[in-house]
């Protein structure tokens, strides 16, 4: 697909959402293989990324986990327009340890919860899925007190995954990660209880002449790439 050559081979600094780390990186050892060329991953929130971003950290392409802040970037004129492409399509779970009085979705009703843990709304497009979920369920005010907030949903995850936590929403992706979550049940939410999750990526304009930053925007579109993202647990466009 990509020819091999290690004379103009370039190491491209990546800043992805947290929820794509574990997808990134077999994709990453896929690049190298196609083009020569090395990533270095940075991982975190998609709104501390941002605002990393905002104050110069030297990333060349974002990986955010949604569409907001990749259009920032390019209406701030610190992005690339024509790099703008949805590369994935996030889903949210809920896992549970605790035994469901009926489905698994009772259990946010169940006096069992303790403790239910989100990403934070406020930088993570999965947590504010989650809040929107809750919020469609008339539950947000009811469990608020009871909510552990992960800085990410990295973090979201392994408080269910430590079970300090009896339950949390958490990437439908993070289900494929190697790591098994000791759940008794899962609740795969209907998509149509949150805005849909469309994770953008963009290249940054001081990287638009990078020979390694042209050849990720393509393999990203490449079939072999979406084969392996769709194989994480993501939908991906057509």
């Amino acid at each position: 697909m990509l020819a091999n050559s290690s004379a103009f081979a370039e190491v491209l600094n990546v800043a992805a959402a947290s929820n794509f780390r574990h997808t990134l990186n077999k994709l990453a050892a896929d690049f190298s293989i196609q083009t020569g060329h090395q990533l270095r991953i940075s991982n975190a929130s998609t709104g501390s990324l941002y605002t990393q971003i905002k104050h110069g950290a030297p990333f060349d392409v974002y990986l955010a986990a949604d569409e907001k802040h990749p259009d920032l970037l390019v209406s701030e004129h610190l992005a690339q327009a024509a790099s703008v492409y949805v590369y994935a399509k996030g889903r949210i779970v809920l896992v549970s340890n605790i035994v469901p009085a009926d489905t698994c979705q009772s259990v946010l009703l169940s006096n069992e919860l303790k403790h239910l843990s989100i990403a934070n709304p406020a930088t993570a497009p999965y947590g504010l899925a989650a809040k929107q979920v809750l919020e469609s369920l008339s539950l947000w005010s009811k469990l608020k007190a009871r909510l552990v907030i992960g800085e990410n949903i990295a973090q979201a995850f392994q408080f269910v995954y430590t079970k300090n936590a009896q339950a949390g929403f958490v990437a439908s992706s993070m289900l494929k990660m190697g790591k098994e979550i000791n759940s008794v049940c899962i609740w795969n939410v209907p998509v149509e209880m949150y805005s849909p999750i469309k994770q953008k990526m963009v290249v940054l304009s001081h990287a638009k002449d990078k020979v390694s930053a042209q050849a990720f925007q393509r393999y990203m579109r490449s079939y072999r790439a979406k084969e392996i993202i769709e194989s994480s647990g993501y939908d991906v466009t057509p």
